[in-house]
């Protein structure tokens, strides 16, 4: 339960041995036609699906569900974005991503939604259960070796969702629009036998890291963590994987499901480590850019 155990993590941040699938053969898509052996953990920390919107990556969130399993899954907000109508871009595969997370208490995980921004009409929900699944608007999760974390979404922290919404909201809709040309010139791309244009993606990496960096908001959140006696702070909201103590807590923020990929966990020791489903296309400090199959973990530390 909640004693200190005896851990092979040491003071500082180390991140778990390679978690490797037995079966490699993990496509892009729903990992249903094939059977596989998952990776156990202790917690599972996801952050900023974005179902709803252009953005998602519902079919990478099906393959990691079905590779990986938990005690404990903590779903730290923007899960469904509810900023633009559902009902445009919400398909089989969104569904699909809904169903297998309200089914998770069904198989005796415990689940926690701490709602984001983009889904903050939950938060009106905060202190209810629906199905199962535990709504509050943050959460403390203690590790196995004892260490005690700060669950929040991170837009507490954020200069411009607090100081400046609206510009926050016209930012996000210049992303949706230009992650939405992104995805329309895929195909095309493809049918004329070129390999696929990643400009727009490093310009919305490049900007947001240039953007965080000048706010602060690791520096913010770490000290947030610290005044309420915490070991670290497990976030999102920022679309930046990281997983670090340079702050003089741990830091470590999920990333995403729209481009990113990529989640926290934790092992039986209490150990925290960065997977990704994908190559990062932005690494920041805690995220080293190792890439594997698709589909396959990748260590980070």
């Amino acid at each position: 339960m909640s004693t200190q155990q005896d851990s092979l993590a040491s003071d500082s941040v180390q991140a778990p041995q390679l978690l490797m699938d037995a079966d490699r053969n993990t496509g892009p898509g729903p990992a249903t036609a094939v059977q596989h052996r998952k990776v156990m953990h202790r917690a599972i920390f996801l952050s900023d699906m974005h179902l709803g919107t252009r953005m998602a990556h519902p079919d990478k969130i099906l393959g990691f569900l079905e590779s990986h399993a938990a005690e404990t899954y903590y779903l730290i907000g923007d899960i469904v974005d509810n900023w633009y109508p559902l009902t445009l871009n919400w398909t089989p595969s969104h569904h699909e991503v809904l169903r297998r997370i309200l089914a998770l208490p069904q198989s005796g995980s415990r689940v926690v939604f701490i709602p984001g921004n983009h889904d903050a009409f939950f938060r009106n929900y905060a202190g209810t259960n629906f199905g199962g699944i535990e709504v509050v608007n943050k959460a403390t999760h203690l590790a196995a070796d004892g260490r005690r974390y700060l669950l929040t979404h991170g837009d507490c922290c954020d200069v411009f969702s607090v100081r400046a919404p609206i510009m926050a909201r016209v930012g996000s809709l210049i992303e949706k629009v230009a992650r939405g040309v992104d995805a329309a010139q895929k195909p095309i791309l493809q049918r004329l036998g070129l390999n696929r244009w990643s400009g727009i993606d490093r310009a919305i990496n490049r900007t947001n890291a240039a953007i965080r960096k000048h706010d602060r908001f690791e520096e913010r959140l770490s000290d947030l963590a610290r005044a309420g006696g915490y070991d670290g702070i497990v976030c999102g909201h920022f679309h930046q994987p990281a997983l670090h103590d340079a702050h003089g807590v741990i830091y470590a923020n999920c990333g995403d499901w729209t481009g990113c990929n990529s989640a926290i966990v934790e092992d039986v020791n209490g150990r925290l480590g960065l997977l990704g489903m994908a190559p990062a296309t932005s690494p920041t400090h805690g995220w080293n850019g190792r890439t594997g199959l698709e589909g396959e973990p990748v260590l980070a530390g």
